[in-house]
């Protein structure tokens, strides 16, 4: 589920991966399904997929009519179709073909996982997108596809209705959409999101996802309430209520905790920030790959201790590149399963790569400091200010931001 959710825009030939098809867990369909408080009604779901989500509310409600779109034929295939579905073939990215199925229908429900990332779409998709969405910033062709099936669905619920959802990070914390959010905000009545497990559509895979569910009453302005999901079973463990403006920043409940947690840290006693105490961090000069391919020692994300934090080097030359010397503590830029680690550099000098960070303070510091990156509490606030939907990346200003001892 992270291919292209970055907002890297490329040519895409797959099909597949163009329409961002990730199958919807049983569980998960299931723990949408009952998440819904609409009874009956028509509901409408666009991108059915293998029907999965279909099946929980058609098993959990007492739908009148479900009405479900699907580009891809081969994988309807597998969706099943019970009494009250109603199944139409159609590109929803294609505005005229979409209202040929469903012209002015309103649904008192709207559900679906909506393909992710970014894709270049037609001229009449763009000029339905602006429609729907007039503050949404266009580049060319390109559109994001979860956001334009999003809008679609919720063009077509009618009032008293409900929106439940599976989205990629972007919808709840990127900048860019912060009007989107604050349009869903004052428009609804109720809304939740919850962050999902990252493992929950690939074990082997780290993805931020959010189910994310809109009710809309008779009253406007949203209450709006963050949580977290976990198990296998998306068990409800910690959830909290933020502010509008709170929710329009950003909806997702770990940045909420995350800013907490810098809060108390800046108020202790004898703290600073990295950029107070004068520190410069820099990144370093060449990959991995590049730094092989001149035979030239370097120290990369993998070298990174797993418990001692000190590290000896030789004499190497310093040459063109970055270089770590003594006295130096390296932190990972990118990777999620190394995020939270740190080397002290005891002797010696060697160039680092640019998925590393050379951290320099004053002298009289360096051992403060360094003790506290390196404790359960230095580790669990760079996991928290850590970036991205898939690989977790550092950034310079993160960093310097961080609380540490004076």
């Amino acid at each position: 589920m992270c291919i292209i959710l970055e907002m890297r825009y490329r040519s895409i030939k797959s099909a597949k991966v163009f329409r961002g098809q990730v199958l919807t867990p049983e569980k998960l369909a299931a723990r949408l399904a009952q998440s819904i408080t609409v009874p009956d009604g028509d509901w409408l779901e666009l991108g059915v997929g293998s029907g999965r989500l279909l099946e929980a509310c058609v098993a959990s409600h007492s739908i009148d009519r479900y009405v479900a779109v699907e580009l891809d034929r081969r994988l309807a295939a597998k969706c099943a179709t019970p009494a009250p579905t109603e199944l139409h073939f159609a590109n929803v990215l294609q505005p005229d073909a979409l209202d040929a199925v469903l012209g002015n229908r309103r649904f008192s429900c709207t559900v679906g996982n909506p393909p992710f990332g970014v894709g270049a779409v037609s001229p009449a998709a763009q000029a339905r997108l602006k429609a729907l969405y007039p503050q949404v910033t266009q580049i060319n062709a390109w559109a994001r596809l979860d956001l334009y099936f999003l809008l679609e669905s919720l063009a077509r619920l009618k009032r008293p209705g409900e929106a439940a959802f599976i989205v990629a990070a972007p919808i709840v914390q990127d900048p860019a959409l912060a009007t989107f959010r604050q349009t869903l905000i004052d428009s609804a009545s109720e809304i939740e999101c919850h962050e999902l497990p990252a493992d929950t559509f690939d074990k082997r895979a780290e993805v931020q996802s959010f189910l994310l569910i809109a009710r809309f009453g008779q009253t406007r302005g949203a209450n709006v309430t963050l949580g977290r999901l976990v198990g296998t079973d998306f068990e409800l463990t910690v959830s909290r209520r933020v502010s509008r403006t709170e929710a329009i920043h950003r909806m997702d409940l770990a940045h909420h905790e995350f800013q907490d947690f810098t809060q108390a840290l800046a108020r202790r006693t004898g703290f600073t920030t990295l950029e107070d105490l004068g520190a410069r961090i820099v990144r370093g000069s060449r990959s991995r790959h590049q730094f092989e391919d001149l035979g030239i020692e370097h120290f990369h994300t993998s070298d990174f201790p797993q418990t001692r934090g000190d590290i000896a080097f030789g004499a190497e030359p310093l040459g063109a590149f970055q270089t770590a010397e003594a006295g130096n503590i390296l932190v990972p830029r990118v990777g999620t399963r190394c995020i939270d680690r740190a080397a002290f550099v005891a002797k010696g000098r060697r160039a680092f790569t640019e998925a590393v960070y050379r951290v320099v303070v004053p002298q009289q510091t360096r051992v403060s400091v360094f003790d506290w990156i390196s404790s359960e509490e230095g580790k669990a606030w760079r996991r928290s200010a850590a970036h991205g939907s898939c690989a977790k990346h550092l950034t310079v200003g993160a960093l310097m931001a961080m609380p540490v001892p004076a």
